[in-house]
C-alpha cells in the first residue's frame, strides 16, 4: 500500500511542476501555448488513468468470479472428502466384522477338522482290519457263509449298511473338506477385497485433501491479488484526483496568463509599463508560535529549518539505501519550517511514508526546482498557495515513516519522480 501511495505521490510531484507563479517578466504567446499544451496533456493523462481504473475494476471482478468458482470447487471437495471418510468408516467396520467372522470360521474349521480326523480314524480302522485279515475276508465270503436264506438276507443287509456307511463317511469327508476350503476362500477373498477398497479410499482421500489444499492456496492467492488490485485502483483514483486538481489549477493559471497578457498589451498601447500584482504571499521570519526561524540568506535558496544535519544525501547503510535528501534534527520543543525559495504549493497532504508533507515548485532563472518538506507535525499552507522564501509553512515533527522528530528535506533539479533521479544534494545549494 505504501508503494501505491508513493506512486500517487510521484505523479503529484511530476504534475505539480506545471503550476508556476505569475511571471514577473512579460507574458509571451509561447508561455500561453505551453500552458494550453500542458492542459491537453493533463486531459490525456486523466483519460488514460480512467481507462486504467476501468481495467482494474474488470480485473477485480474477474478475480472475484474466480474466487466464487474456487469456493464452489472447495465446497464440492469438502463434500467428496466427507463422503469418502464415511465410506472409509463403513469399509473399516466391514473389515472388523470380516475379521470377527474369520475368527468364528476358524472355530468352525476346527470343528470340521475334528470331524475329518475322526473319520480318518474310522477309515484307518477299516484299513487295519483288512490288513490284519490279510485281505482274505471279503463281503462275498461273508454272504456265502450264510447258514440259511434268512441268515443270508441278514448278512446282505449288514454288508449293505456297512458299505453305505463307508460311502457316507467318504462323502461327508469330501463335503467337509470342500466346505472348509470354500469358507476359507470366501472370507479370504472378502477380506482382501475390503483391504483393497480401504486402500483405494484412503488414496482417494489423500488425493482429495491434496486438491483441497491446492484450492485453498489458489483462493489465498486470488484474495491477495484482489487486495493488491484494490490498492492499485485506489492509487489510480488518487492519481486521477491529483490530475483533476492539477488540471483545474493549470486552467486558472492559463486564465491568469491570458489576463496578464491582455493587460500588458493594453499598457503597451497606452505607452505604459505593466507591473505584475503581488501574489498575496507574505514573508515571515518568526513563527506564529514565537519560535525561531532560520535567517533568510541571499542566493536562490535559504535554509528550511534550524538544527543539525543528522543524515546526509546519498547512499547509507553500506550502499543499500539511497537517501534523496538531508535530515535536520529537532533540537527545540517547537521548530518552524520555512519555504526554501519563492514558489507555489502543488501538494500538501498526509502520506503514509512522508507523513505530513508539502511539495513546492520553484522557477529560478528559468530552471524548475522542487522542494519537499516531510514528517511535519503540522502544515500551514495548502495546495495552490503561493509562498515566499523564508515564509513559515509548517512545524518539524515525527509523522509517517519516521524514527524520530526531524525534517526530511529534498531538493530536486526539475520534477519529483519515483526514481528520484532529479534529486540533488541540498548542501551544494544551501549553506547549512
Amino acid at each position: 500500500m505504501k508503494k501505491k501511495r508513493m506512486l500517487a505521490l510521484a505523479v503529484a510531484g511530476a504534475l505539480g511542476l506545471g503550476i508556476l507563479p505569475p511571471a514577473a517578466n512579460a507574458v509571451s504567446t509561447r508561455d500561453i501555448e505551453q500552458k494550453r499544451d500542458e492542459m491537453n496533456s493533463l486531459r490525456s493523462k486523466r483519460s488514460d488513468v480512467e481507462q486504467k481504473i476501468n481495467e482494474a475494476q474488470k480485473t477485480i471482478e474477474s478475480l472475484r468470479s474466480q474466487q466464487r468458482q474456487v469456493a464452489n470447487d472447495i465446497q464440492k471437495l469438502n463434500v467428496a472428502i466427507d463422503e469418502t471418510s464415511g465410506k472409509i468408516r463403513n469399509v473399516s467396520k466391514d473389515i472388523d466384522e470380516t475379521e470377527q467372522a474369520i475368527e468364528t470360521l476358524k472355530q468352525e474349521i476346527a470343528e470340521i477338522q475334528e470331524r475329518i480326523e475322526k473319520r480318518n480314524e474310522i477309515l484307518k480302522g477299516r484299513m487295519r482290519s483288512l490288513q490284519e485279515s490279510g485281505g482274505a475276508i471279503s463281503y462275498l465270503q461273508v454272504l456265502l457263509g450264510a447258514q440259511s436264506f434268512s441268515d443270508f438276507i441278514d448278512r446282505m443287509s449288514a454288508v449293505t449298511t456297512i458299505m453305505e456307511a463307508d460311502q457316507q463317511i467318504i462323502r461327508e469327508q469330501e463335503a467337509d473338506k470342500a466346505l472348509k476350503e470354500k469358507k476359507e476362500t470366501e472370507l479370504t477373498e472378502k477380506r482382501n477385497k475390503l483391504q483393497a477398497d480401504l486402500q483405494e479410499l484412503k488414496q482417494l482421500q489423500a488425493e482429495l485433501a491434496g486438491q483441497l489444499e491446492q484450492k485453498n492456496r489458489l483462493m489465498a492467492d486470488l484474495k491477495q491479488k484482489e487486495e493488491e488490485e484494490h490498492d492499485h485502483k485506489m492509487a489510480l483514483e488518487e492519481e486521477k484526483e491529483l490530475i483533476a486538481k492539477q488540471e483545474a489549477a493549470v486552467k486558472e493559471q492559463l486564465a491568469e496568463l491570458e489576463r496578464q497578457k491582455r493587460a500588458e498589451e493594453e499598457a503597451k498601447q497606452k505607452g505604459r509599463t505593466y507591473t505584475a500584482p503581488n501574489d498575496g504571499g507574505s514573508s515571515s521570519e518568526e513563527a506564529p508560535s514565537g519560535g525561531s526561524t532560520p535567517p533568510v540568506s541571499s542566493g536562490a535558496f535559504t535554509r528550511p529549518a534550524n538544527g543539525p544535519i543528522t543524515s546526509g544525501f546519498g547512499y547509507r547503510f553500506g550502499g543499500t539505501d539511497f537517501h534523496p535528501g538531508v535530515d535536520i534534527g529537532k533540537r527545540a520543543p517547537v521548530v518552524p519550517v520555512v519555504a526554501a525559495a519563492d514558489g507555489i504549493v502543488f501538494r500538501s497532504y498526509y502520506s503514509s511514508s512522508y507523513g505530513n508533507v508539502i511539495f513546492v515548485s520553484h522557477v529560478i532563472n528559468g530552471q524548475t526546482y522542487t522542494t519537499v518538506y516531510a514528517h511535519l507535525e503540522a502544515r500551514l499552507v495548502g495546495e495552490g498557495q503561493h509562498v515566499r522564501k523564508g515564509q513559515v509553512i509548517g512545524y518539524m515533527g515525527n509523522t509517517g515513516n519516521s524514527t524520530g522528530p526531524h525534517l526530511h528535506f529534498e531538493l530536486h533539479r526539475g520534477g519529483w519522480n519515483p526514481g528520484k533521479t532529479n534529486a540533488v544534494d541540498p548542501r551544494n545549494y544551501i549553506a547549512f
